[in-house]
């Protein structure tokens, strides 16, 4: 079935693109922000208002669920958008610095905070709105231009998204689309005026979007693979564990960086939590997304799906059991996978290894905890994880041992939907972070600014003179052991120098600067 077309944007026509987009940058750089709020607001009241529009344009082009399209691609835009023009607004106004540096107590120095310029978006197939929504919203707030290149997979998707940032009363140039594949990708990477590149992908595509992003000295935000595991401690309330982690296994059909792919089971509890994992993935309803009774759609392409038949014949020749699931539902479609779970897995089995990104959830038994956390972190990848317990002190006591961007305790995936949190991986699975507060100081330049107006000379000003050798000495001195005895010892043999010392600095603000140094 045809649900849209688009044309194909030559690649000779990306750099007069870039230009156009740089020309609106300079001027939307100099609008305030609480005025860069006003198109924000009404982006997401149209994003409300459309609601209905937009995820039946995702369900029939990606393929998830439409209730499903309306709670993981459009409520996070509208969180962030939020966020935004709250939190965003106060976290990118100019910021005060208190040195305690004893020199330069006599200085005020502040922070401010200017965008880079235009970047290029190169978005992915799985989450074709709410990922490349979010980063544009981000990046339009803190003065940037972009220039959004959709997944040759869901173009009318990317399509709309600049449509709608058109209708808000955004700059007509400052958001752009470029519909194409890899000779569209490198044509705006090469591009000497994109100064950033935000790209969401796999991760060997991720390594060539890096490379050739080096060339130009270009910003690089990588948001790549995933094998997340989940850990369930033998005290894990049962039913509420099966059934989340069910979900975060399943939804968009696996097709999520962040799914659970890995589930690493206390002895005690593991043979009740494969019946009841095996429950919740017997009850998930698979169909057309557009019904509105249907929990899993089918998958993109093929390719997904012999990905996940090739995980799973390796695993059944390893000694893994499929309870449940395993098969291609032809009656359904070509594209259609059943939810699978493979027990009795091993760490030499590919699922346990490569990321499937399709209806495929492994477990295996451990001794302990510890052993659980060990195994978590032996993969190149460092998304996100999950732990599955009663006992908060044990959680909180596991977290950080967690090589990954997030852990969510008895959820997942919670960071990518709360706009405070922060999105991004450890090893493979990403470089930079979006979201939040450290997100949105990713698509910025801090720029420090020092100002002293005494008129005086500094002390390590020329000319170099035997007395700035003792001062310099003794505060060294002072700097190697500080104590309130040793910095009154030194203030005392530093009184001989004062009147040298009040042509550089107010000596009651250096020795407040000392001082501060005991604290």
């Amino acid at each position: 079935m045809v649900v849209g077309e688009v044309s194909t944007t030559p690649p000779e026509a990306i750099a007069p693109m870039i230009e156009r987009a740089h020309r609106a940058y300079l001027a939307w750089r100099e609008v305030p922000l609480h005025r860069r709020v006003e198109p924000l607001r009404r982006l997401k009241r149209l994003i409300l208002q459309e609601r209905h529009a937009i995820a039946e344009l995702i369900a029939r082009e990606q393929g998830k669920p439409y209730i499903e399209a309306m709670i993981v691609e459009l409520f996070p835009p509208l969180d962030v958008s939020a966020f935004l023009m709250h939190e965003g607004v106060r976290l990118l106004q100019p910021r005060r610095v208190r040195s305690k540096n004893p020199f330069f107590s006599d200085r005020r120095s502040t922070y401010y905070f200017h965008p880079y310029g235009v970047w290029a978006v190169i978005a992915p197939w799985n989450y074709p709105f709410t990922i490349p929504m979010t980063q544009l919203m981000a990046l339009t707030l803190s003065g940037n231009a972009a220039v959004l290149k959709p997944s040759p997979l869901t173009p009318l998707t990317g399509a709309k998204i600049v449509e709608l940032f058109q209708r808000a009363g955004f700059p007509e140039e400052l958001v752009q689309v470029v519909q194409g594949g890899a000779p569209q990708g490198a044509a705006m990477l090469d591009h000497p005026t994109v100064r950033g590149v935000i790209f969401t992908g796999s991760v060997p595509v991720g390594r060539t979007v890096a490379e050739q992003a080096a060339r130009t000295h270009k910003k690089v935000i990588l948001e790549l693979g995933g094998k997340d595991p989940a850990i369930v401690l033998s005290d894990a309330d049962l039913q509420h564990t099966a059934q989340g982690i069910a979900w975060a296994a399943m939804v968009n059909a696996g097709q999520t960086c962040a799914s659970i792919e890995r589930v690493y089971v206390e002895q005690p509890l593991y043979e009740p939590f494969l019946n009841a994992l095996r429950e919740q993935l017997a009850q998930i309803r698979m169909g057309h997304p557009m019904s509105r009774t249907v929990d899993m759609g089918p998958l993109i392409a093929p390719f997904q799906c012999e990905r996940v038949q090739r995980h799973i014949q390796d695993a059944c020749a390893k000694g893994g059991r499929v309870l449940v699931g395993g098969r291609v539902r032809a009656d359904l479609g070509e594209l259609y996978h059943e939810p699978t779970l493979v027990a009795d897995a091993t760490d030499d089995m590919l699922g346990m290894q490569e990321e499937t990104f399709g209806p495929l959830v492994m477990v295996q038994s451990v001794e302990s905890a510890e052993e659980a956390v060990r195994k978590a972190n032996a993969s190149a990848f460092g998304l996100t994880a999950s732990i599955w317990t009663r006992d908060r002190r044990k959680a909180l006591q596991l977290a950080p041992q967690l090589e990954c961007g997030s852990v969510s305790v008895n959820s997942h995936i919670v960071a990518y939907g709360d706009s405070y949190g922060v999105w991004g991986g450890f090893k493979d699975s990403g470089v930079g972070r979006t979201h939040g507060e450290f997100g949105l100081y990713e698509l910025v330049q801090p720029q420090y600014v020092s100002e002293v107006y005494t008129g005086k000379p500094e002390l390590w000003w020329y000319p170099y003179s035997e007395r700035v050798h003792r001062i310099t000495d003794w505060l060294m001195e002072f700097l190697a052991t500080p104590s309130l005895r040793m910095g009154g010892t030194t203030l005392r043999r530093l009184l001989p120098e004062l009147r040298y010392l009040t042509r550089h600095f107010t000596p009651t603000k250096m020795s407040g600067g000392l001082i501060r140094y005991l604290r």
